[in-house]
């Protein structure tokens, strides 16, 4: 069984440019008191219609001047005036009454002294502001009270003024509680503009220095890369690959080009060198805006879009996905993985020497993983615009999808002029052949913004076709950094000389030696093509099967093909046909 989400609220469906989707609420940090984002609290600072109320909290250690009985839901103001749960034309007695009290004298005696919220009820049921033994409840508990509150049927509140003698006066009233949203979902015009993060810390930086980093999500910076200055690539990041991937502390004392060194791997490390609690509040402006995990220390120019030319029609662009796209898709994943068995093992590297190399070997492996991983998801999902072009009647008449599970090693199919396939070596000309593959605005990098460009005819194809061409378009930018990482790693060991101390002497292998390998090689495509074949026909119980037998093959293959590495012999993939 499948389901489509849909956003329902309008925020959600706004394409608005420079707003991720980490900048919206539903998406954000901590939020609730303090948060980062927003004070949820003030949502309830306005839950009844005409009074705005803050949420007061007990300090934990009060100066002898401090008020007496100062925590609760305390009344901030009272704003009958352009309130759209109260229009004066209404016809609704409740909004009459309410108006007739807040604009007359009820209101006015609410604008002088401290007011609090004494008790809500609802249905017969009142909740006391007040403990049992006559004190307050701390205004976050209180709040919470609030959050309970139903949006019918009618409320009636009442409020009494602490900073009066006994008998303390108090006023009741009754009303309907707000809805915070819009029918669209969009946040009432009730509330101001900056309503919502007015409580939080100022300058916010200061509870994020006070709270430590290294734990806020991505859309919070702890640690960044420098600002992209001087020569550059398609795309803004900076040509020099060290200043590329250099990742500093985003709460670095020294602001000056001397300070953008590396961050330490630890908190502890850091703290020294970083901006302090109080002197964030002095310096806080010093701190760079950062897009796209990169300082910015000027006026942010947005990277022009590429305009690539449409495809003639869907049979043009069905051809391309074919027979270019996806086996280019599987070349370079078959590439990477032999690159990744050219690499020694851990049992393997010299014990008297390059003490890091165990660690840096670690690494690279992984991300050559990753990229080998990324490239077969790519692949996947070049196969659904496949099937989803042909449920959605695009294919030429006569023609059907069958899935696409070949690479393009032996021919001039996808990378000719950019790159010659072949399995290799990580040594470094391999390394600078897939920093080229891979780089943004490269071939490789734009190969997809014909069909990003085709399928953004909305009047013709289906909208989620779009959204997956687009997925796989932008999802490049990560392997050209992680080679570039990878280059600069392995460049340590440059000085050594041939042969590399990383590498191992590896052979191509003949069809008998690597037969055990082949075949599981061969088994894998079969299961991915059954789960292919599944999916575009919607028997996703029938795929699942299929998926869980590949993964169980990619293991075997992995195991053959590390043991066949360990004694020299390299899987010839493009054997297979």
């Amino acid at each position: 069984m499948s389901a489509e989400f849909k956003p329902r609220n309008r925020t959600a469906r706004a394409a608005v440019v420079g707003n991720p989707a980490s900048a919206r609420l539903d998406a954000s940090v901590a939020n609730c008191f303090p948060g980062l984002e927003l004070d949820v609290r003030n949502l309830e600072g306005r839950f009844f219609p005409g009074l705005l109320f803050r949420v007061v909290t007990a300090p934990a250690a009060p100066v002898a001047q401090a008020l007496p009985n100062q925590a609760g839901i305390r009344l901030a103001a009272v704003e009958w005036q352009n309130e759209t749960m109260l229009p004066e034309r209404s016809e609704l007695p409740w909004v009459q009454t309410l108006l007739a009290q807040l604009s007359g004298d009820i209101g006015n005696t609410l604008s002088d002294g401290r007011w609090y919220l004494q008790w809500i009820e609802q249905s017969g049921k009142r909740i006391s502001t007040e403990q049992p033994n006559g004190k307050p409840y701390d205004g976050e508990t209180v709040w919470r009270f609030l959050r309970s509150i139903a949006l019918e049927p009618l409320l009636t509140i009442s409020l009494v003024r602490r900073d009066a003698s006994e008998p303390r006066p108090t006023v009741q009233l009754s009303g309907y509680r707000r809805r915070y949203t819009t029918p669209a979902g969009v946040i009432a015009v009730d509330y101001e503009p900056g309503e919502l993060t007015q409580s939080l810390c100022n300058p916010w930086q200061h509870d994020f220095r006070d709270c430590a980093c290294y734990y806020w999500a991505s859309n919070h910076p702890d640690v960044v890369m420098g600002e992209a200055s001087g020569a550059t690539i398609p795309g803004g990041d900076p040509k020099d690959p060290t200043t590329a991937l250099t990742y500093l502390d985003w709460l670095r004392r020294d602001r000056s080009p001397a300070g953008a060194v590396a961050a330490p791997v630890t908190r502890s490390a850091a703290r020294e060198d970083q901006i302090d609690h109080f002197e964030i509040n002095q310096r806080w402006q010093e701190l760079e805006f950062v897009i796209g995990g990169r300082e910015i220390g000027a006026v942010y120019t947005p990277p022009s879009p590429d305009h690539a030319q449409p495809y003639a029609d869907a049979a043009e662009m069905i051809h391309a996905l074919e027979n270019e796209l996806a086996p280019m898709e599987l070349t370079l994943a078959l590439e990477y993985l032999y690159s990744m068995f050219s690499l020694k093992s851990m049992r393997e590297l010299p014990k008297d020497r390059w003490s890091t190399l165990a660690d840096d070997l670690a690494a690279v492996r992984q991300s050559l993983i990753i990229v080998a991983a990324s490239e077969m998801t790519h692949l996947r999902w070049v196969n659904q615009l496949l099937w989803e072009l042909d449920r959605a009647g695009f294919y030429p008449h006569g023609k059907h999808y069958a899935p696409v599970l070949r690479h393009s090693a032996h021919g001039p199919i996808g990378l000719k002029g950019l790159h010659t396939p072949g399995l290799r070596v990580l040594d470094y000309e391999a390394l600078d052949a897939y920093v080229r593959v891979e780089r943004p605005g490269g071939k490789l990098d734009t190969a997809y913004a014909r069909c990003v460009a085709t399928l953004e005819q909305r009047d013709r194809y289906p909208s989620h076709l779009y959204e997956l061409a687009v997925k796989i378009d932008s999802d490049g930018m990560l392997h050209y950094e992680r080679f570039r990482e990878m280059r600069r790693i392995l460049n340590t060991y440059r000085g050594a000389g041939a042969p590399w101390p990383y590498l191992r002497d590896i052979r191509l292998g003949t069809p008998d030696e690597t037969k055990v390998a082949l075949d599981a090689y061969r088994s894998l495509l079969a299961a991915l093509h059954d789960a292919y074949v599944n999916e575009a026909a919607q028997r996703f119980d029938a795929a699942q099967v299929a998926i869980a037998s590949a993964r169980k093959t990619m293991d075997v293959l992995n195991r053959e093909a590390e043991a066949l590495a360990g004694r020299g012999i390299g899987v010839p993939f493009f054997d297979v046909k």
